[in-house]
């Protein structure tokens, strides 16, 4: 799960017997919080408090995920143990406490109902509902983490919550679109639900079973989904749905856009739309210039899709499917032409994992060189044609894309366009009004928006 942090200053490590820490595993600070300090490093939960303990600014510590799966910063309940993993500490000032999240518990599928709903590991899927029964509204966010197509790097995921239920935390706290509170009031009395990553197909696997050709695990990440929406109808009501935005981050953000239609397709007297953050993908076409790195995640070009597509027998919106070689489907930007759903796009200019992760620009070049920024120009170009259409003023879909080098990193504080966050443009959007501004794009080139968190 991606949560939001905000820090308005960074301090140095002083006194080791000034400070304390509470190390809080799965909570999202919010965007109200009163953190003064952050370290961005690898470390352990350990090394985590230590930190905290060392600057005499700091009372409590939270370890907040910054990137995504086992590439980034991971350490929730259950996962990681004593393993390092990159991340931030984030330590609170004295002025205001340490929040008490909204905490919501876990549901996990029952097999005899859901026997394809499973973790790569054979294990139920589930989810976390913060139920509301006298709402028809409801908000479902599918979490990120990467994805794997190579036994090595599915093999890198074993032991972790986007391996196995069985280490899934009991409770969480929701974020993004569904996340409780004031940043979020439009929706934070609607039935909220989260979704677990433990496929790694991009929410679209449809394997109903292990073998050698899938490296002994499962991918059925559409399965997963399918089934929550059927115990979702059994016992919250979604079958009596009059409002659902299908939002996610990252590689769930990727997945909302195969599954969107679908989702309107079970629930046709419902207003479904799209919410993706962080999920509106081209084919990858490397960086190569000077310090070039290789792909930490899956192999994005072009001609690695059918071998991604078989290995995880992926559902795409069937529209597409018909038109196009199917494989192609599983990215937004050949399957958006063929998505009946209206969307709401929430996409960096400049995406830090897919630059850093998918296409080669080295993560340790802090003074952008000349190539690196001619190559980020060009993403940036290639992104800004991608959402024309959705930008287009005929078009009923709405657009967040700010001149920012983030994810996933989008909060009620960072990064603003014409002094909305992306929360308050989605109301805008969804919700309407007069004059409300609905398509809001950067115009002044790359790396520029002065409210990023970069």
């Amino acid at each position: 799960m991606f949560m939001s942090w905000f820090a308005s200053s960074v301090l140095t490590a002083a006194s080791a017997a000034n400070g304390t820490c509470t190390f809080k595993a799965d909570t999202d600070v919010g965007d109200q919080s009163s953190i003064i300090s952050h370290t961005r490093g690898t470390f352990t939960q350990q090394q985590c408090c230590d930190q905290c303990r060392a600057n005499a600014a700091c009372a409590v510590a939270a370890l907040l995920d910054a990137s995504t799966g086992n590439e980034g910063c991971w350490l929730k309940s259950g996962e990681g143990g004593t393993y390092a993993h990159k991340g931030t500490t984030a330590c609170y000032s004295g002025r205001s406490p340490s929040p008490s999240p909204e905490s919501v518990p876990l549901t996990l599928l029952r097999p005899a109902a859901a026997p394809l709903a499973r973790c790569m590991d054979g294990s139920p899927g589930g989810y976390y509902h913060a139920a509301n029964a006298s709402s028809t509204k409801w908000v479902i966010d599918l979490q990120g983490g990467g994805e794997c197509a190579s036994k090595k790097n599915c093999d890198g995921r074993v032991g972790s919550a986007l391996f196995s239920s069985k280490y899934f935390s009991a409770r969480t706290t929701l974020g993004k679109l569904a996340q409780a509170g004031t940043a979020n009031a439009r929706l934070a009395t609607w039935n909220r639900v989260f979704v677990p990553y433990c496929s790694q197909d991009l929410w679209t696997g449809q394997r109903a079973a292990a073998s050698d050709e899938t490296y002994g695990y499962f991918f059925a990440g559409h399965h997963i989904l399918a089934a929550v929406f059927d115990a979702l109808e059994a016992a919250g009501g979604l079958a009596s749905a009059t409002d659902i935005v299908l939002t996610g981050e990252s590689a769930g953000g990727i997945g909302v856009w195969p599954n969107v239609d679908y989702l309107a397709g079970r629930y046709p007297a419902a207003r479904v739309v799209a919410a993706p953050i962080a999920g509106f993908y081209f084919f990858a076409d490397p960086y190569t210039g000077p310090g070039h790195t290789a792909s930490g995640l899956a192999d994005f070009r072009e001609a690695a899709w059918p071998a991604h597509f078989d290995l995880w027998q992926s559902f795409v919106d069937e529209d597409c499917a018909a038109a196009i070689e199917p494989w192609r489907c599983v990215l937004a930007n050949n399957s958006f032409p063929y998505v009946s759903s209206h969307a709401f796009v929430i996409e960096a200019q400049t995406d830090q994992v897919v630059l850093n992760a998918h296409d080669w620009v080295p993560q340790d070049d802090p003074n952008w060189t000349a190539p690196v920024l001619n190559y980020m120009a060009q993403w940036h170009d290639n992104m800004t044609v991608a959402l024309e259409p959705s930008m287009d003023p005929a078009s009923p879909n709405g657009v967040f894309n700010p001149a920012c080098f983030i994810h996933t990193s989008f909060s009620a504080s960072s990064p603003l366009l014409s002094g909305l966050n992306y929360l308050d443009a989605f109301a805008n959007w969804y919700f309407g009004g007069a004059g409300a501004k609905t398509k809001l794009q950067d115009d002044c080139g790359i790396l520029c928006n002065p409210t990023c968190n970069h």
